[in-house]
C-alpha cells in the first residue's frame, strides 16, 4: 500500500539583526578600484513622501550568506571534499552557472536531485543548463530608522528608533602599514616614510555603526519536511555565528538575530533529523551531483 506523501510546510520567518561590530557592504556600481568605500544604496520614498537615499544590503548578499551556512551544514553530512566536479561545487556553493551542456537535466533529473539535495531545494540554482527554482524568498535586510521603518515586513522591536539614517553611517579609515613593513624597529618608520621608501595605502569605508538593528524576511513555500528542518538550523546557526557584509576577516560585519517562524500551511515534525534522513541516501546523492556539468 503506498504511503500518503506528507503535507507540505510553508512559513514566514521574521529576523530582526543587531549589529555587534560594523558593517561593510559596498556599492559595486561604483569604481572598485577606489580606495574610497561607500555603503549601497537605495532610493526610497519616506512616510512625508519625501525621496531619500537609504543604506539596504541587498537580498542577493544575504541569500548568499545563508546558502553559504547551508552548504557547510551539508557538507559535514554528505562528507563530499575532494568528490564532485567543479559544476556541483559552484552549485551548492554559489548557485551554480548557466551554459551549454550535452546532458541537458530533464524535469524528473530536477526532482531528484532537490529530494536527495534539500539544499537545492531551498535555494534552487543553475546546472547541466537548467534554471532551477527555489522554494525560499529572500528579502533586502533594512536598518531600522524612522525614513525607514514603514518599509519592514513588521513593526519594528521595541526600542529607540534614529530619526534619520545619517546617524547610523559610520566612516572608517584603515591602513597597510602594518603589512608593508618588517621592520621591528618603530623609531625607524617615520624616516623610511619620510624618504619616500613606501607609502602606505589608506582606505576609508563607509559602514553601518556598531548597535544598528536592521530587519529581514523569509518566506518558504510548499518546503518538504527536510528542507524546513535543514532552513530552521540554517537560521539558527546564521543568528549565533553568521555576519553581514564583507571584510569578515577584518573584525566586520558580526551580528546577531532573533527569528520568529509562523507556520502558515502543513505541520513540521519536530523530531525529525534532517542529518539522517539526508545521510540515508548519500551515496545516490553524491552520484547525482557527480552528473552535473
Amino acid at each position: 500500500m503506498v504511503q500518503p506523501a506528507s503535507p507540505l510546510i510553508s512559513a514566514v520567518f521574521d529576523v530582526n539583526i543587531t549589529a555587534v561590530t560594523s558593517i561593510v557592504h559596498r556599492d559595486d556600481s561604483r569604481n572598485t578600484s577606489s580606495v574610497q568605500s561607500l555603503f549601497r544604496r537605495e532610493k526610497v520614498l519616506t512616510p512625508a513622501g519625501q525621496v531619500t537615499v537609504v543604506p539596504i544590503i541587498s537580498g542577493n548578499a544575504w541569500r548568499g550568506i545563508l546558502r553559504r551556512t547551508g552548504e557547510t551544514l551539508l557538507a559535514e553530512v554528505l562528507d563530499y571534499t575532494g568528490q564532485l566536479p567543479p559544476a556541483a561545487a559552484h552549485l551548492l556553493r554559489n548557485g551554480g552557472f548557466l551554459r551549454k551542456s550535452t546532458r541537458e537535466m530533464t524535469p524528473e533529473q530536477e526532482r531528484d536531485l532537490k529530494a536527495l539535495v534539500p539544499l537545492i531545494g531551498l535555494f534552487g540554482g543553475a546546472a547541466n543548463a537548467r534554471i532551477m527554482s527555489g522554494k525560499l524568498v529572500v528579502s533586502k535586510v533594512v536598518p531600522i530608522t524612522a525614513d525607514t521603518a514603514h518599509l519592514l515586513p513588521t513593526p519594528p522591536p521595541d526600542g529607540p528608533v534614529p530619526e534619520s539614517i545619517h546617524t547610523i553611517l559610520g566612516q572608517e579609515s584603515t591602513s597597510h602599514l602594518n603589512d608593508l613593513t618588517t621592520h621591528t624597529d618603530t623609531e625607524a618608520r617615520p624616516t623610511m616614510a619620510a624618504a619616500g621608501e613606501f607609502s602606505p595605502i589608506r582606505l576609508d569605508t563607509e559602514t553601518l555603526i556598531a548597535g544598528t538593528r536592521l530587519a529581514g524576511q523569509l518566506r518558504l513555500t510548499h518546503a518538504t519536511a527536510v528542507e524546513y528542518a535543514l532552513l530552521c538550523d540554517i537560521l539558527t546557526d546564521f543568528a549565533d555565528h553568521g555576519h553581514l557584509g564583507g571584510r569578515v576577516a577584518a573584525g566586520y560585519g558580526r551580528i546577531h538575530a532573533q527569528i520568529t517562524s509562523t507556520v502558515t500551511a502543513g505541520t513540521p515534525d519536530p523530531d525529525l533529523d534532517w542529518r539522517s534522513e539526508v545521510d540515508t541516501n548519500r551515496e545516490a546523492a553524491i552520484d547525482t551531483l557527480t552528473q552535473l556539468t
